[in-house]
């Protein structure tokens, strides 16, 4: 089969774009996979990780007694507080000890809210680290802070290595982990790094090594901003719906999403290569893409692409797979040719540069 199975981590899968490789060397001499900043030896590790080692917790009175651990914070409504003074000084709840990352094993709740900034303190710790499913995490505002810088053009970042995230799964199997409202940015790996049917809401991600976002199968991403990230803005998985973001001046892609996803009303542009990425058979609709170093919108086969504005890309303003559909598609001054795609289907009513035929 052409796409990585569920639950693999050899990410972007550039892999399964084996049709638009041939597709695209016939027709401009480039693959994909080619001339991008961020290549897969520079992605990231195994996506099944080795669960970390977790530093040891005992409950003992002589413990509780010299104050090694306190109570958990928690306010009137029962959400368990996170705070910079707990998380480095006493462990902010039960299953949690003094020091970076803020460990949640689901033991004191499953609801959990940032009382203050979080700054970590080298790009290879992490923020938060989940160890079990349905957890939520309301940032509330607040941001979860590392210290690599994202910059330049090409864009560079420094330093150059790590493995640190802002909030991270740490098992491939993790499903429905929730984190909204607040700001990750300058870690040493990603943003937000979840499992399966994962929901990410109006988080702003920025300057992270690798990519901002990712969230694995069946996720839901929305209302986000995602800029200046080492490879990929806005990453997720099979049958995804990532839907009125922005993603702009990351390294590579600004949205990538794999097969049967919806990709809508967002909004993907400078980016330093393509601005919209699908897999195949997904639905793409009411975005704009504009201004990025490669396509502006690249759909697998078998997409439905329709209702986008696509404007002064690098290369073609859509390249479709096989079989594609696209209509009603504002398609103008790319430089690469407007539709790209000979066994793509027009459905009608596109506009390309002012004309009403496109090819």
């Amino acid at each position: 089969m052409d796409e990585p199975m569920p639950g693999t981590r050899s990410i972007p899968p550039f892999a399964f774009l084996p049709r638009f490789c041939a597709e695209r060397s016939a027709a401009i001499g480039r693959c994909p996979q080619e001339g991008m900043r961020g290549t897969k030896e520079q992605l990231p590790r195994s996506f099944v990780r080795a669960t970390r080692a977790r530093r040891g917790f005992a409950l003992v009175g002589t413990i509780a007694a010299a104050g090694a651990w306190s109570m958990p914070a928690a306010a009137s409504d029962g959400v368990l507080e996170i705070n910079q003074t707990c998380a480095t000084q006493t462990g902010c709840f039960a299953g949690d000890t003094a020091g970076l990352p803020v460990t949640i094993n689901g033991s004191a709740g499953r609801s959990y809210r940032l009382t203050s900034d979080l700054v970590v303190p080298t790009e290879n710790t992490d923020g938060i680290q989940i160890s079990t499913d349905t957890i939520r995490i309301d940032l509330a505002g607040f941001e979860i802070r590392g210290p690599v810088v994202c910059s330049g053009t090409p864009l560079t970042c420094v330093p150059s290595t790590g493995t640190g995230s802002g909030v991270e799964a740490n098992v491939a199997t993790l499903s429905g982990i929730s984190v909204r409202n607040g700001s990750i940015r300058g870690m040493g790996s990603f943003g937000v790094f979840l499992g399966i049917q994962a929901e990410v809401t109006e988080l702003r991600v920025s300057s992270n090594r690798q990519y901002g976002i990712y969230a694995s199968v069946g996720s839901t991403v929305s209302g986000s901003k995602a800029n200046l990230n080492g490879t990929v803005g806005i990453y997720a998985e099979f049958g995804s719906v990532v839907s009125g973001n922005t993603a702009h001046h990351n390294g590579v892609s600004g949205i990538f999403v794999s097969s049967g996803s919806t990709v809508s009303g967002n909004t993907s542009y400078q980016n330093g290569d393509d601005g919209i990425v699908t897999g195949s058979g997904s639905t793409v609709s009411g975005n704009a893409s504009t201004l990025n170093g490669g396509d502006g919108i690249s759909a697998n086969a078998g997409s439905i692409v329709s209702g986008n504005t696509v404007r002064s890309n690098n290369f073609f303003g859509l390249f479709l797979g096989t079989q594609a559909g696209y209509r009603e598609n504002v398609v103008t001054n790319n430089t690469g040719g407007t539709v790209s795609g000979a066994s793509a289907v027009n459905l009608g009513n596109n506009a390309c540069n002012g004309s009403t035929v496109c090819p």
